[in-house]
């Protein structure tokens, strides 16, 4: 194999595991965040019911399976853009699988995100929200 489709491969493959990296990076960063977050939204709870929108409970468990199911079905998506892909470049695609961690990981951070947003604003160092 020539040097230089070598390299082809390599800089795609490095910038699909970099991809993985930043998805993966970014939520264990936000987990703890959001777990601190709603603990603290539940203590507030025990002292004035009223203050914890009732929802909230349920939410934490409806959304987990909502983010997963999304994360199962952007991966399955990008399986078949993959093998798509292949067919016509001829070729197996190196990264693929990165791409469809990527996909899978997606609503997941989109969660996170969703909820440091909604649970913290003004809460945290870089101030409240910009719309």
């Amino acid at each position: 194999m020539p040097l230089r489709l070598l390299q082809n491969l390599l800089g795609t493959t490095a910038l699909g595991m970099a991809g993985v990296y930043e998805a993966v990076s970014e939520i264990a960063r936000l987990s703890p965040m959001v777990i601190a977050l709603r603990t603290d939204v539940a203590l507030a709870a025990l002292t004035d019911p009223t203050s914890v929108p009732a929802d909230e409970p349920l939410r934490m468990v409806a959304e987990k399976f909502d983010a997963v199911a999304q994360g199962a079905l952007a991966a399955t998506l990008e399986t078949g853009l993959a093998v798509g892909r292949g067919f016509v470049e001829q070729r197996v695609p190196f990264d693929a699988g990165f791409g469809i961690a990527t996909a899978a990981l997606a609503p997941i951070r989109g969660r996170l995100r969703d909820n440091v947003r909604r649970l913290a604003p003004g809460r945290l160092d870089r101030g409240p929200p910009t719309e």
